[in-house]
């Protein structure tokens, strides 16, 4: 990870960030914990709860982000340089309606090519219907790209995945996707992830994973992101601590990854509100990106967890962003995950400040004046029933209905 030398506040905070990976240098027979824990167990030998890792079973982790992150005011100048790297000569620009008929930011895009063209630009929806998925495959085909720039929000960067996907089975390319470079203008990290969601032809949410998907470069330059609207870049920061929550609630080991969700979790309660406050601070944004990135080193599980799968399953069919639903759902979800696994939990609640994790969650929600009932998008219990029948598996349906009631 390259140094950052744009501001105290950052510095600061990677420093933290530095003191607490050490801790992680050694191999998994080691436990890991927080500075203030040396031991993963007691004075009894029974086992800390305040530790991340007990060291009583091997591990293994498998870096699961894109290789190369750039971050910070300006960054969007790598664009040329990483281009080239990649040998990306002809792009396809995947972005939003929105962002289009901006034109300024979008401009600044096409700008800072350097000497790769954009022959196609793709405008996708929210949810990333697969029509025009296949519309954008089929425009970028006939144009000749050999890569991808997406420049958006969760869906457009989705979209982009497939499409580079889908362009490289065309050209009988197995082992990767069309290089793509990614500049987010949410906090949703979509691009940090091997998968994808879109919206079928049923109106209905679903989704692919491969490995193909991962995105090679992540540009995250706040300038790009003023045009967001704030409650836009507010709920999906709500999504971002959704990732680092479930992520660390997950099943099984995951050392690294707790460090990094619980520190992601620290710095979005911290830097969300300053973002409200001051929202066209690039620093305050700089820090919203980075706290997203923290928390979403465990992509495959964090994304299945029951918030994401409970927000996916009313979210595409009735119109509802993915990050309203994190806002509405999470809560909920954290207290009936807390009788199930208390000491994680309470851990989570160190990192949000009070102790009470579900409380300070469901006060940062409220204090940044985001939604908090299903029932404001014109959902009843019928919908709601519908959707915990169709989820049924891991938990009972009953316990699902009762989590989307609680929401209501």
């Amino acid at each position: 990870m390259n140094q950052d030398h744009r501001g105290p506040g950052l510095r600061q905070g990677l420093a933290r960030l530095q003191d607490l990976l050490t801790l992680m240098r050694t191999a998994h027979r080691s436990p890991v914990c927080p500075i203030d824990a040396p031991s993963s167990s007691g004075p009894d030998g029974r086992r800390d709860p305040d530790t991340y890792y007990d060291g009583a079973m091997p591990g293994v982790f498998a870096y699961a982000n894109p290789r190369v992150i750039h971050w910070g005011p300006g960054s969007l100048d790598q664009l040329e340089p990483e281009l080239k790297r990649l040998q990306a000569n002809r792009v396809a620009l995947v972005t939003t309606r929105s962002l289009l008929a901006e034109g300024k930011l979008i401009a600044r895009v096409r700008g800072a090519l350097g000497g790769a063209e954009a022959p196609a630009t793709e405008v996708i929806s929210q949810h990333a219907p697969l029509s025009e998925i296949e519309a954008a495959v089929e425009h970028a085909t006939e144009a000749g790209v050999d890569g991808l720039v997406s420049f958006g929000g969760g869906s457009a960067i989705d979209a982009a995945k497939i499409i580079a996907v889908r362009l490289a089975d065309r050209r009988g390319l197995a082992y990767r996707g069309l290089p793509h470079v990614a500049i987010p203008t949410t906090l949703s990290v979509a691009e940090l992830a091997a998968s994808a969601g879109y919206t079928d032809e049923a109106g209905d949410k679903a989704g692919m994973r491969d490995v193909r998907l991962l995105l090679d470069t992540v540009i995250y330059d706040a300038q790009l992101s003023l045009a967001t609207p704030m409650s836009l870049w507010l709920s999906t920061g709500i999504r971002a601590l959704d990732h680092a929550v479930e992520g660390f609630l997950a099943d099984g080991e995951h050392p690294f990854s707790d460090a990094m969700a619980l520190e992601g979790i620290r710095r979005l309660f911290a830097s969300l509100p300053r973002a409200q406050t001051a929202p066209a601070d690039l620093e305050v944004r700089t820090q919203n990106q980075i706290a997203a990135w923290f928390g979403f080193t465990l992509p495959g599980p964090s994304a299945s967890g029951l918030s994401h799968v409970m927000g996916k399953q009313i979210g595409a069919r009735h119109g509802i962003p993915h990050g309203v639903t994190s806002c509405l759902l999470l809560p909920h979800v954290m207290r009936f995950l807390a009788k199930r696994m208390p000491e994680r939990m309470a851990l989570v609640g160190k990192a949000t400040g009070s102790g009470n994790a579900v409380g300070d969650v469901q006060q940062l929600i409220a204090a940044l004046g985001l939604p908090q009932h299903i029932a404001d998008f014109g959902l009843g219990e019928p919908e709601l029933q519908r959707a915990a029948s169709e989820l049924g598996g891991r938990y009972p349906t009953a316990d699902l209905l009762r989590i989307y009631m609680d929401a209501i």
